[in-house]
């Protein structure tokens, strides 16, 4: 109940700013999230190289075993921010630096969890998480080598809390700035928000208005439409005699010549008048349309009131009771129209508008049913293939049979068909049918790229264990921007049509191991190719 007594346009502005704090919030969770990610993962490639230098540090005094060069080099280490001990051991095992002397002369087995000494007889270097007797570290594992031969191991354990503080501590200046983003962001999409709303809901005020406007008894209100098409211009129409020429809004007027026609009342024209293009570029969207409704009642009920008015004085010069009954007769007669215009408004709202908010693109529902259809059809086969039915054939023979089906319409459009066939290919395994479907589909899409005089050719060669086929036009070509999405289920250029095609066609190819390239200019028509192995493994 609370949204429904919202505003449209304030529901709109918080939908909006609702979805772009969502995005937002998701998008700067996913970059703080990568972010801590990376630095941890730096830090600890920083803390490597630390070590690996200072293993090689321990070359000369592990050789000449000066345990007073070794320990200044583990002390050095503790200065290090997070470390918590530096252990320098020989090649059996056996400390000989320790940031905690009690520990030197002691020797750690190659068994130990701790301390991984065949890997360093390997050369192997090692990072691991363990757990001390009062903290989590990093333990970092760095053979001291000779060449390839190792003589000792470095170990430094650095804290994985410290490490983690460094990270939220850098991290925290990015959070900063992310938040201010969003904060920024946010603004701006409410500020769009109220734009837009602005725009979708000014229209509806206005005819709000004018209506309250009507309920007073004003007749004298029209809703303004700058877009508004006179038809005898936008058709180029000559049509001097009809009632709309040299007038606006053709289909708010009685008798119009439309098709060469007598047309109806405005009443009876509004919904023949809804698929015009004249009609449609004056509306625009849904609420021009409403608008062009309310404007043609207000006009057919001012029109009719001023018969009632005009029969009223006709019925004053006669007898009162002769009067009153023709009266009663002119009112029942000409208040079809205004009732008519009414209903036909009222079965339109009621038809088209929903709720509180405008229905999307009703308008165009009817038009595209039978392209619905197809879309589903095409996206049935598309997302539920048959398996293939694969069978030795000659693939020239099946180019031959599909190209057959449309030279008809390439005589009627005046396109030549040329059929260049390599006689070497040889006969592979593949299924007829759907190989059929697809060049069929790119022979169509190629058909109707090309326009009337131009070539469309076909041409097959044998390269090796690969059948090329190769289908050119001459057509309009295809934009560089387009070149990538051609093949993606839904994309079409062409004002009609599903957008699976050529998505089929790809499919078909792929699934018989081959591939499908096309290159194109626009202008000058594309070029398809397509590769078949001849030798498919069938696993």
């Amino acid at each position: 109940m609370f949204l429904r007594r919202i505003k449209i346009g304030r529901k709109f502005s918080i939908a909006v700013t609702l979805l772009i704090a969502l995005i937002m919030l998701i998008v700067g969770t996913r970059i703080l999230s990568y972010q801590r990610a990376t630095l941890k993962e730096n830090t600890k490639k920083n803390n490597l190289i630390l070590v690996k230098n200072l293993a090689k540090d321990a070359v000369e005094p592990l050789l000449s075993m000066d345990p007073l060069r070794l320990d200044e080099l583990v002390r050095i280490i503790l200065d290090t921010r997070g470390s918590v001990y530096a252990v320098i051991l020989n090649v059996n095992g056996k400390v000989v630096a320790h940031t905690q002397r009690k520990y030197l002369g002691s020797v750690l087995s190659a068994e130990s969890d701790v301390l991984p000494i065949e890997r360093m007889k390997k050369g192997e270097e090692t990072i691991q998480e363990l757990k001390t007797s009062d903290k989590n570290v990093w333990d970092i594992s760095v053979p001291v080598m000779i060449g390839e031969e190792p003589i000792g191991l470095v170990k430094v354990g650095f804290s994985k809390e410290s490490v983690d503080w460094v990270v939220e501590d850098n991290i925290r200046d990015l959070r900063r700035y992310i938040y201010a983003i969003t904060g920024i962001i946010v603004f701006l999409g409410i500020l769009g928000a109220l734009g837009l709303s602005k725009l979708l809901t000014d229209p509806l005020k206005k005819l709000k208005e004018k209506m309250q406007r009507v309920q007073t008894g004003d007749l004298d209100v029209q809703v303004e439409n700058k877009s508004i098409v006179k038809c005898y211009e936008r058709l180029n129409c000559s049509r001097a005699d009809c009632p709309a020429y040299g007038k606006e809004r053709c289909w708010a007027i009685a008798g119009t010549l439309c098709h060469g026609e007598v047309q109806g009342s405005p009443a009876q024209k509004i919904y023949r008048c809804r698929d015009c293009i004249v009609y449609k570029e004056a509306c625009g969207d849904e609420i021009g349309e409403l608008i062009e409704v309310f404007n043609q009642m207000v006009g057919d009920l001012k029109r009719n009131l001023k018969k009632l008015e005009e029969a009223n004085q006709e019925n004053c010069r006669l007898e009162r009771l002769s009067a009153l009954g023709q009266m009663a007769a002119t009112v029942a007669h000409e208040i079809k129209n205004p009732l008519s215009a009414i209903q036909g408004a009222a079965s339109y709202l009621r038809k088209n508008f929903h709720g509180e908010f405008l229905a999307e693109f009703l308008g165009i529902i009817e038009e595209e049913v039978t392209r619905l259809n197809e879309i589903t059809t095409g996206f049935l086969g598309f997302s539920k293939p048959a398996p293939l039915n694969s069978s030795i054939a000659e693939i020239n023979g099946v180019i031959k049979s599909t190209i057959e089906l449309i030279r008809q319409e390439a005589i009627e459009r005046n396109v030549e068909v040329v059929v260049d066939l390599d006689n070497r290919m040889p006969p592979f395994s593949f299924d007829y049918a759907q190989i059929k479907q697809a060049l069929l589909n790119l022979f169509v899409n190629s058909l109707d790229a090309t326009q009337p005089g131009g070539t469309l050719i076909v041409s097959t060669e044998a390269v090796d264990s690969t059948a090329n086929i190769v289908v050119k036009d001459t057509g309009a070509g295809i934009k560089k921007e387009d070149l990538g999405k051609i093949f993606k289920p839904f994309f079409t250029t062409k004002t009609r049509g599903s957008g699976l095609g050529l998505a089929i066609v790809e499919r078909i190819v792929k699934e018989h191991n081959g591939y499908i390239s096309v290159e194109s200019e626009e202008g000058s028509g594309s070029t398809f190719r397509i590769a078949l192995p001849t030798s498919r493994n069938e696993g």
